[in-house]
């Protein structure tokens, strides 16, 4: 697990997950461990039962959060219920160990900040007030009305409320750095036309890729007669051109596990996976056809571009890697445009791709 001042909502989660497995086995020592549980004497009666549920339901959520991919659409009912979980398990300990003198009450501190850091102000009134709710209820039904065990309930439920206050502030305010530091990280790394990531970014990844001698292919490409398009059309023309190709990359990468890059004006880069030639001509397929089918504005409906690719090789260095395939893409330009050039001498031509494909299902 990676630890940061700045945990997204899994991370976090999978803290508190891991602190209920701390607080399982605090209770089987309060309640099993002779030194302490004949010293305190709590009732265990139902003991067995919680710690029967406890453990399927905990053994349960910690198999779906490490399993569950990022972004799944169970996570928050998977939240909500660890919160749920969580006061009625509180609750139960608390009527089981002394009641309102309970030694286990500060868990509702947790209770109450573990919904707080997901529903902010809201969270931190609700919880606040259930565990008010269910506090009073074990002080009634306890019915122990001195001093001590008075003056312990009311200080305890004041304690609530201001956690719950002052938490929901931190929470806040810890959301709001969280905020500014995804657009500052989105300016720095992100290009705002396309929305693709930005030549910093790629001359980054492309260096901590080559020298950590991972295998990847590299993808130049250009559009073909961008110059022309933007003389004859305009610039803003131009740049509905590139914002539409930004969400056809975007898409892209996401099918190919890859990431899409604006290099600069009308370049573009992408960083593949390791593939086959054969799925290399796949991905060109699928480029190609996005790119015939999309139409880009109502002054130029077509537009067509042209690619370089070539696979990094053990320690080679980035700007060569980079050189190698811009030589590439030049030599697509400039035997006729709209084409791939590979490193292996294959040219790709889409119409004929297209034919080939027609021709070998007749």
């Amino acid at each position: 697990m990676k630890l940061s001042l700045y945990m997204d909502d899994r991370e976090t989660e999978k803290i508190f997950s891991y602190l209920r497995w701390i607080f399982l086995l605090v209770g089987i020592m309060v309640f099993y461990f002779p030194p302490l549980a004949d010293r305190l004497n709590f009732t265990k009666e139902t003991f067995p039962l919680l710690l029967a549920i406890g453990f399927i339901y905990m053994a349960v959520t910690q198999v779906a959060l490490n399993k569950m991919p990022a972004g799944n659409e169970y996570f928050n009912l998977l939240t909500k219920a660890g919160i749920v979980f969580d006061y009625i398990a509180l609750m139960w300990l608390l009527a089981l160990t002394n009641g309102v003198l309970s030694p286990l009450f500060p868990i509702a501190y947790l209770v109450v900040m573990h919904a707080t850091i997901y529903w902010r102000t809201k969270g931190a009134i609700l919880s606040s007030i259930s565990l008010t709710a269910g506090y009073s209820t074990i002080f009634a039904v306890q019915a122990q009305f001195d001093f001590n065990t008075t003056f312990a309930f009311i200080l305890n439920l004041v304690f609530i409320w201001i956690i719950g206050v002052f938490g929901s502030l931190i929470v806040i305010r810890e959301r709001k750095h969280l905020k500014q530091k995804e657009i500052f990280h989105e300016l720095m790394f992100t290009d705002y036309l396309t929305g693709l990531y930005n030549h910093r970014h790629f001359q980054e990844q492309l260096r901590i890729m080559t020298s950590a001698r991972q295998n990847f292919l590299l993808v130049m490409g250009d559009i073909d007669h961008f110059k022309q398009i933007n003389d004859q059309f305009g610039h803003l023309t131009g740049d509905e051109i590139l914002k539409n190709l930004g969400g056809i990359f975007r898409d892209l990468a996401d099918d190919y596990d890859a990431q899409a890059f604006r290099y600069g004006g009308e370049e573009f880069a992408f960083l593949l996976p390791a593939i086959e030639e054969n799925r290399q001509i796949c991905f060109f397929d699928d480029l190609y056809g996005r790119l015939s089918s999309e139409k880009f504005s109502k002054e130029c409906i077509s537009v067509t571009m042209s690619f370089g690719i070539a696979a990094s090789k053990g320690g080679v260095l980035p700007d060569k890697l980079l050189g190698f395939t811009d030589q590439l893409l030049y030599s697509a330009k400039a035997n006729g445009k709209n084409q791939v050039k590979f490193e292996s001498g294959y040219t790709y031509y889409y119409s004929k791709a297209k034919e080939e494909i027609a021709a070998s299902k007749q």
